[in-house]
């Protein structure tokens, strides 16, 4: 069963494509958290995570190893006898799903899978149902060791009254990268009947929220070490806010009320249609991925 990999606490991608917006105005750290104010940094011949906590309590987390290459950025303060690191996260879906209303074809539904974007999920399986009633098992898209993976994988057209609710899930995984249950995202589709559905590593894992001490220059996380403080150089601070920072904290832009009447009654408009909102997040064990995958050959 493929997984994704994990080579270090909580690593996560945490930004998307928002318009970035002012951060709130910053705030001095306290003299109990200006010791921990710099850089820290740990790697191997393969792999390199790095730690930035900055004077305005705010923080990055890079990670960066083979083809993976993950941002983090939140807020961090004093607590206890250490500091507390919480990731902000911008809202989101694990399995992004923009739809379509065509005129053509009629009376049926086709899924078009973004291949690139799921390829980083772990045993991504998919079922549609007519009613309400929840599967108790769903079919993978794609077989064990898949690869050389394409942008798209479309499934042949669907009569639409057998897709009013369709299901995405992947497998969970546990500190040790074995997968664990099926998490399952319940959708209704609505009108469209086209749709395009990806994923997002960002939501796949729980936002970061770390316990730090320092101690001799050594930052211990979650009782670890994890590196020698360094200083930061000034050079590097609007570098890291930019590419980290801002586009965890800031909100995303939202539509005018002239654009907003536009997209309700379907006229072209410059904003980009949200994704499909889900329904319901629920669990299921492993034992319900059944049948052969829909997508069994290498493209």
């Amino acid at each position: 069963m493929r997984s994704t990999p994990s080579r270090c606490p909580g690593t996560t991608l945490a930004t998307l494509a928002f318009t970035l917006l002012p951060l709130a105005a910053a705030q001095a750290v306290t003299p109990t958290e200006q010791p921990y104010v710099g850089s820290y940094a740990q790697g191997s011949v393969d792999t390199r995570a790095q730690l930035m906590l900055l004077d305005d309590n705010t923080f990055c987390f890079s990670f960066m190893g083979g083809s993976l290459d993950m941002l983090a950025g939140g807020r961090w303060k004093a607590e206890g006898e250490g500091v507390r690191l919480q990731e902000v996260r911008q809202n989101g879906a694990i399995f992004p799903v923009f739809g379509k209303q065509l005129v053509e074809p009629k009376g049926t539904v086709e899924f078009d899978f973004h291949g690139h974007s799921l390829s980083r999920a772990a045993s991504v399986a998919f079922a549609t149902g007519a009613d309400e009633a929840l599967p108790s098992s769903l079919r993978r898209l794609f077989k064990d060791g898949h690869n050389g993976w394409s942008s798209s994988y479309k499934l042949p057209p669907m009569p639409a009254a057998q897709v009013r609710y369709f299901y995405i899930a992947d497998a969970e995984v546990d500190a040790n990268d074995q997968p664990k249950q099926l998490r399952v995202v319940q959708y209704r589709r609505g009108d469209a009947n086209t749709l395009r559905v990806g994923y997002n590593p960002a939501f796949g894992k729980p936002p970061l929220d770390l316990r730090a001490a320092l101690k001799d220059d050594v930052l211990q996380v979650d009782g670890s070490r994890f590196g020698t403080r360094k200083e930061l150089p000034e050079k590097a601070l609007e570098r890291i806010r930019t590419a980290c920072i801002r586009p965890a904290l800031a909100e995303p832009k939202r539509p005018s009320q002239e654009e907003a009447a536009d997209i309700a009654a379907g006229r072209a408009t410059s904003v980009k249609q949200p994704p499909l909102v889900p329904v319901k997040t629920f669990y299921l064990p492993l034992a319900a991925l059944q049948g052969t995958p829909y997508f069994s050959d290498d493209k």
